[in-house]
């Protein structure tokens, strides 16, 4: 039997703003813009950030993600786009505020790991297809 939708108010659908940590203080926080679709408790959409180091140095990258919400808990992956360069996968696992307002957890790639932080733009869920025309622009 299929895992019962949740209603819009809980959905984590819509445009939000984030940045994630490198575990070394070093290296500046990377802001990024993360278009997410959920259906029932499944996640969709993408990423888009621009690479902080290296010879993509500037340069916009794009990413696909895909993950499961249960409850309070998301977990994806980001999966880089070919022509990003040589950025590997990320894996994504977090904690849903109780007014689905951010996402806050840890990131790991590669021995590497940080925090992340994803906050929904003007605190609001987006239809799906609104989500979808703002990304096509």
């Amino acid at each position: 039997m299929p895992a019962p939708s949740q209603n819009a108010a809980s959905s984590l659908t819509g445009l939000w703003h984030g940045q994630y940590s490198y575990p070394s203080a070093a290296l500046s926080p990377v802001p990024f813009v993360a278009t997410l679709i959920q259906t029932d408790e499944w996640l969709g959409g993408s990423i888009t950030e621009r690479a902080d180091a290296g010879l993509l140095k500037g340069r916009r990258l794009y990413a696909a993600i895909s993950g499961r919400r249960l409850g309070n808990s998301v977990r994806f992956i980001k999966s880089y786009e070919a022509k990003s360069g040589p950025y590997l996968t990320v894996a994504y696992e977090g904690s849903n505020s109780e007014d689905g307002l951010e996402i806050d957890g840890l990131w790991t790639a590669s021995g590497w790991s940080g925090r992340f932080l994803m906050i929904r733009s003007a605190g609001a869920p987006v239809s799906v297809a609104k989500t979808v025309s703002e990304t096509v622009r």
